[in-house]
């Protein structure tokens, strides 16, 4: 449909295909903290090395971000997304044939590279089909859509792993993947933007990166984004082997409960923030509130307080995706034209973030511990999570002291709030 005009139109023809596709993402994205004991049974691969496999998805897809934004302003959703699924399928099926850390590690990149678009994309093709008002939820609704590509990748991965192997689970992937990248492409539309000027790239990534807005939540969100990727995506599994002491079986099903529990939690943000914006509080706001709440359940887990109870992980996973709200929180600050741009700048902090963290867990608890395959001690979860806790609590810190100074400012030189 070229021009669809009601919003059943622009559910199916731009919503849904991009749902599939970020779907697949977090199928991706989440597979290896079930995977992680296959993967060691079957090539030997102790923390370090799985951190950097599975992190490397991360490294490319932030790499990526300036670029993809740069592209999708220019060239539109469809197409990016479209070649990006190809690359993706590409790496689906080098990552099922891989015998070894490099080609494992390759192949796990070409993903994270031609998944990269998957949000982002999205995003871009929702800001320009529909109303800016109606974007928290929508950008909710889109996320949820993950949460239930995060939920296949736990209790039914495990039962799939029970009857197939995981290299053929990796080619459905990449077949798959392939398939739902050509039907962006056929039933997608265009819909091109008319730009008052045209101005310079790195004019306008000058003007997104020197925004007080920007460096007031987007690192947070960053930083909160990337560290929960990083749990969420790869280390929660083999906490809760090492620290709760749970069973293969029963890591697959309290996996299950944790995406079910995100999926909530992300489409309730979404109605929340939503409701709060026409009281004219802004979803930023609402962003930096959901993050303190995830402190305390993500403070329980660092620490192994209460190494057998669910629901802090519950908690966890309900706001682990607060971060997100800043994605349409920050594009209130910038035109129409930059939103592409503006949300992967954010998006690179949270794939490097993601990169580091997942990588650097497995490497720190490794240090601690040298010559480990598994069963790593509470002390070195404690160490390498607690890094990135204490980092979320200073930029919360660093996001409260910059708001009470642009505020003492602005109220010295008259200077209407915003």
């Amino acid at each position: 449909m070229k021009n669809p005009s009601t919003l059943t139109q622009k559910m199916l023809f731009v919503f849904l295909p991009f749902s599939a596709g970020y779907f697949l993402s977090y199928v991706y994205r989440s597979t290896n903290a079930i995977l992680a004991p296959y993967l060691n049974q079957d090539l030997g691969i102790n923390a370090e090395q799985l951190g950097l496999i599975t992190s490397v998805y991360f490294l490319t897809f932030a790499l990526f971000q300036l670029p993809l934004g740069i592209l999708l302003d220019k060239f539109g959703a469809r197409k990016v997304q479209t070649v990006l699924f190809v690359i993706a399928s590409l790496g689906a099926s080098l990552f099922a044939l891989g015998d070894t850390v490099f080609s494992l590690t390759v192949g796990r990149g070409l993903i994270g590279l031609g998944v990269s678009g998957a949000l982002m994309g999205a995003f871009k093709a929702m800001s320009i089909w529909f109303p800016k008002e109606r974007l928290s939820l929508l950008v909710a609704l889109f996320l949820a859509v993950g949460g239930l590509g995060a939920i296949s990748a736990s209790s039914p991965l495990e039962y799939l792993l029970q009857i197939t192997d995981w290299r053929t689970i990796y080619f459905a992937l990449s077949l798959t993947t392939l398939i739902v990248g050509f039907l962006i492409f056929i039933i997608v539309p265009e819909k091109k933007i008319i730009h008052e000027k045209e101005e310079p790239v790195l004019k306008v990534l000058k003007i997104i990166y020197t925004n007080y807005h920007f460096w007031r939540a987007g690192p947070l969100a960053g930083l909160v984004g990337g560290t929960t990727m990083a749990i969420q995506g790869l280390w929660a599994g083999p906490w809760l082997a090492d620290v709760g002491k749970f069973s293969q079986t029963e890591i697959a099903e309290i996996l299950f409960l944790f995406t079910i529990s995100m999926t909530i939690g992300i489409i309730l943000m979404g109605i929340v923030s939503d409701n709060l914006r026409r009281k004219n509080i802004s979803t930023i706001s609402v962003m930096v509130g959901m993050i303190i709440i995830l402190i305390i359940p993500t403070a329980v887990i660092t620490f192994g307080l209460l190494p057998k109870a669910i629901w802090p992980w519950v908690l966890f996973s309900l706001t682990s995706f607060c971060a997100t709200l800043s994605y349409s929180g920050l594009s209130d600050y910038f035109p129409l034209n930059y939103a592409g741009r503006v949300s992967t700048a954010v998006n690179l902090i949270t794939f490097m973030v993601a990169f580091i963290a997942q990588y650097a867990i497995g490497a720190i608890m490794q240090f601690i511990e040298p010559g480990k395959m598994t069963g790593y001690s509470l002390f070195s979860y404690q160490v390498s999570f607690g890094v990135f806790l204490g980092l979320i609590i200073i930029l919360l810190i660093n996001y409260f002291i910059m708001t009470y100074l642009k505020s003492t400012k602005d109220n010295i030189s008259g200077i209407p709030k915003k």
